[in-house]
C-alpha cells in the first residue's frame, strides 16, 4: 500500500451513513467514494462526510483507482455480482450480511475470494472486534468458564413493532430482507466463533405485521419476511444454546450474550458491559464488572455509546489498517466468506427448521 490511510468506496447509503462511515473513519479509513440506488441519497451522505466521489452505478465505483476496498452495503440479492467483480477489479471486499440468498450464491462468493488470495474478502461480523467478546472468547479458550452448559444470546430492537413502519426490502424474503438475515447471522457467527462448530438447530421465524404501506407508493403491500426469530442450537459439543433475535422488542432493546459453565459464568449486558463469576461455588457469588472503561478513547465512546456494532466496526477498520500494511494482508478474527458460507447455510437450514416444524443437521 503505497497511501498512508486506504480508503473505501461504499455501496449503498443506510447503515453506512448511520454508523459504518464515521466509525471506519474512527477506526483509520478514508471514504473515497459512494453511489446508492438512490442517487440522491448518495450525494447527500458525499456531502455530508466530504467523500469526494459519488458514483451513479457500482460498476464505475469498482473500477476507480483510488478506492481500495469495496463495503458492500446493499440488500443480500445484489451481494455475490457485486462481490465477484470487486475481488475481479482487485478491491479488497467487505460485504454486509447476510452473505447472500442463499448456501449457492455463498459458495459462487467463496470462490470468487480464492480466486483472489492476496486480497480481503470478509463478511462484516463485527462483533468478532468488539473487546468485550474478545476477552469473553479468550475466557472460554482458557477454559475459565469449566465446562460449558449453556449459552444464551439475545439481540432486540423495536424497529419492525410500528405498525405505520413503511415496506422496503427489509419486507422482502425475495431479497433477503428479515431478521434472522439481518440479526441472526450475526447472532449465529458469534455463537460459532466463540463456542465452536454448530451442528444443528430448531428455529421459529415470526412477522409481525403481515401488511405495509410502501414508502413511495402507499400501497399495501404484503411483508414475506420475518420480524423475530428464535433458535434453539446444538454444538458439536453437545452443547445447547438459544438465540433470540427481535425487532419487536417493546422494551428498550439492545443485545447480550451469557455463557454459563462449570467454573463460572460470564455475560454481556444490553448496556455493554462485561461481567462475570468464577470460582468455588460461584453462583453464590455477586456479578462483578470487569469492564474496562479506560481503555476505549473519548471519541470512540460519544460516537458509539452501548451500540457495539458500532464499536465493534471502528476496531474492525483498525485491524484491516493494519492488515493492509502488510503485502500479505490476513485478518485472523475476521469472518471470511467461507465463515460467511457457514452461517449461510445454517440460515437456510432455520428457515427449513421453520417450515418442517422439526431439528435440521446442519
Amino acid at each position: 500500500m503505497t497511501k498512508s490511510s486506504p480508503t473505501v468506496g461504499y455501496i449503498g447509503s443506510g447503515w453506512t451513513e448511520r454508523v459504518q462511515i464515521r466509525a471506519f473513519q474512527l477506526g483509520g479509513l478514508t471514504a473515497q467514494a459512494i453511489c446508492s440506488g438512490n442517487p440522491e441519497n448518495a450525494r447527500r451522505v458525499a456531502e455530508k462526510f466530504a467523500i469526494p466521489e459519488i458514483h451513479e452505478d457500482w460498476r464505475s465505483l469498482i473500477e476507480s483507482p483510488q478506492v481500495d476496498i469495496v463495503s458492500i452495503v446493499t440488500p443480500p440479492h445484489l451481494h455475490v455480482e457485486i462481490a465477484g467483480a470487486a475481488l475481479a477489479a482487485g478491491k479488497h471486499v467487505i460485504c454486509e450480511k447476510p452473505t447472500a440468498l442463499n448456501t449457492q450464491q455463498a459458495e459462487a462468493m467463496l470462490a470468487a475470494a480464492q480466486a483472489a488470495p492476496h486480497q480481503l474478502a470478509i463478511i462484516d461480523h463485527e462483533l468478532r472486534f468488539h473487546p468485550h467478546r474478545q476477552k469473553l472468547r479468550r475466557l472460554l479458550r482458557d477454559n475459565t468458564l469449566g465446562t460449558l452448559l449453556h449459552l444464551d444470546i439475545e439481540a432486540a430492537s423495536a424497529h419492525r413493532l410500528d405498525r405505520h413502519a413503511p415496506w422496503t426490502w427489509h419486507s422482502d424474503a425475495n431479497v433477503g430482507g428479515g431478521i434472522l438475515g439481518a440479526f441472526g447471522s450475526h447472532l449465529l457467527d458469534l455463537a460459532r466463533w466463540l463456542v465452536g462448530r454448530i451442528d444443528g438447530l430448531s428455529a421459529t421465524l415470526t412477522t409481525g405485521h403481515l401488511v405495509r404501506a410502501d414508502r413511495h407508493t402507499g400501497n399495501k403491500r404484503n411483508v414475506t419476511s420475518d420480524d423475530h426469530v428464535s433458535l434453539q442450537i446444538r454444538f458439536a459439543s453437545g452443547l445447547r444454546g438459544a438465540i433470540t433475535a427481535s425487532a419487536l422488542d417493546p422494551g428498550t432493546g439492545g443485545n447480550s450474550v451469557q455463557i454459563v459453565g462449570t467454573g463460572g459464568a460470564a455475560r454481556i449486558d444490553k448496556s455493554d458491559r462485561l461481567w462475570v463469576k468464577i470460582g468455588e461455588n460461584y453462583h453464590e457469588q455477586e456479578w462483578e464488572e470487569v469492564t474496562n472503561h479506560d481503555t476505549t478513547p473519548r471519541e470512540h465512546a460519544a460516537f458509539a455509546g452501548n451500540n457495539p456494532f458500532a464499536k465493534g466496526s471502528i476496531y474492525l477498520a483498525q485491524a484491516i489498517v493494519t492488515a493492509l500494511d502488510s503485502a500479505n494482508p490476513q485478518l485472523t478474527d475476521a469472518a471470511t466468506f467461507y465463515d460467511g458460507l457457514v452461517v449461510q447455510r445454517m440460515l437456510d437450514a432455520a428457515r427449513a427448521s421453520h417450515t418442517q416444524q422439526q431439528w435440521v443437521s446442519i
